[in-house]
């Protein structure tokens, strides 16, 4: 199949044109404060409180997530949670993907992925005899 690609390609592999509109790859801020805080819902009231800080302060969410500072953001955040903000900017993360129904991890920093565990035990499905 990729032969066939190849042979309809129009354009040398890595092709980009002049006028193409850049992209960032950007995380939710409520995703990057929990992974942060070891928080296991975005949705905790810990998280909205930094959210809210920081939104407060740099206007709205993409403002912190694109423009905002490292020594602005330390200065009204945790240091870990305004560096992570920036890694993400810089694109110096790794998401662990998930697989069987088990959530993929962000990965910030690189002793975080050592605390994660390597493999997560299956629970067993139970089957209509169990009921019975």
């Amino acid at each position: 199949m990729e032969q066939r690609v190849e042979e309809l390609a129009d354009r040398p592999v890595g092709f980009k044109p002049a006028n193409a509109i850049g992209y960032m790859h950007l995380l939710p801020l409520s995703e990057i404060i929990a992974t942060v805080l070891s928080v296991a819902y975005p949705s905790a009231q810990k998280v909205w409180d930094v959210y809210n800080t920081l939104v407060a302060r740099f206007g709205d969410e993409y403002s912190v997530l694109i423009g905002a500072s490292l020594d602005e953001m330390s200065k009204i955040v945790e240091p870990r949670i305004a560096e992570a903000i920036v890694r993400v900017r810089e694109e110096k993360i790794k998401v662990s993907p998930g697989y069987d129904g088990v959530y993929g991890q962000l990965v910030l920093f690189e002793e975080q992925q050592e605390k994660t565990p390597e493999k997560l035990e299956k629970i067993k499905q139970r089957s209509l005899s169990d009921f019975m």
